[in-house]
């Protein structure tokens, strides 16, 4: 999905986000919005959102003093998620359907995102995701596709959302004790998107194997991926792309092993997909929607 105008409003907005997540001064906020509008006026729209962050974000990074200025964000949402996950967690459990469950599960924890222009409460989310309709639901292709498949190759997106993805790929491995699971992470921090570091410290390493994709970009691009993350993806029988970064990387792809599951958090992406902001999506790529 290339850049619309719409894009560059959202992106001059994370980063002032950004600012005040470090707790930045006027000075450094000043610096930051006025280099922003700089790389934004000299942008190409020929490209995805994600590949434009990626141009962004490490510049903003130099000018505020940090390699990763979302840290405490992070751990804020590690925290919150920690929290909610044993009742989540039940919820599944007790389930009729549980593998359903648990991909609701997993698509709840995608409502934490501080890259979007509209925000939602994790709480709130929990409450309605058991019951709530997907405006776009592919998830018995998905997991009928389980079926028959030795691995499957999960592509991670933020921090908080992960620990759910971890129940998710723990009750498929307990469905589906032959399947094999690659986790993929970002190559470096960007945003909040999850990196090595907060998968192995979450212990995912004990229901997948966790890989470093190289990618730096916030959503999985294959040309700008590593060895390691494009040998994963390559071998993958199955892959599941969990939020909106990825979805405007991917979903124009032809591969019919991709699955997208996100909750809609933007206008351009709404568009795209016709459907509406808060929506959740299940969706296969490059068939009908």
């Amino acid at each position: 999905m290339n850049m619309k105008a719409d894009c560059l409003v959202c992106l001059y907005q994370q980063m002032l986000r950004v600012g005040k997540a470090m707790e930045c001064d006027d000075t450094c906020n000043t610096a930051i919005l006025k280099e922003s509008a700089e790389i934004l006026e000299t942008l190409p729209m020929n490209q995805t959102p994600p590949e434009a962050a990626a141009i962004l974000y490490p510049r903003v990074a130099r000018i505020a003093g940090s390699e990763d200025p979302y840290y405490r964000k992070k751990e804020e949402s590690i925290r919150k998620a920690s929290e909610l996950l044993p009742s989540v967690e039940e919820r599944v459990r007790r389930s009729p359907d549980l593998l359903d469950a648990a991909l609701r599960a997993a698509a709840a924890g995608n409502v934490i995102d501080f890259a979007t222009e509209v925000s939602f409460e994790l709480e709130e989310e929990i409450e309605k995701i058991f019951e709530a309709d997907f405006a776009i639901d592919h998830k018995k292709r998905f997991l009928g596709r389980l079926e028959n498949v030795r691995s499957l190759v999960v592509i991670g997106d933020n921090v908080g959302e992960h620990l759910f993805d971890q129940l998710m790929m723990r009750i498929l491995k307990e469905r589906f004790p032959g399947l094999s699971i690659d986790y993929l992470v970002r190559g470096r921090p960007i945003i909040n998107d999850v990196t090595v570091s907060e998968a192995r410290q979450a212990g995912i390493d004990k229901v997948a194997r966790i890989v470093d994709s190289g990618v730096d970009t916030p959503g999985f691009l294959y040309e700008r991926a590593g060895k390691e993350g494009r040998e994963a993806y390559d071998r993958a029988n199955l892959i599941l792309a969990k939020g909106m970064g990825n979805f405007e990387c991917m979903e124009s792809w032809a591969d019919e092993r991709v699955f997208v599951l996100f909750k809609v958090k933007c206008s351009v992406v709404a568009g795209t997909i016709g459907k509406g902001i808060g929506d959740l999506v299940c969706m296969q790529a490059g068939r009908d929607r």
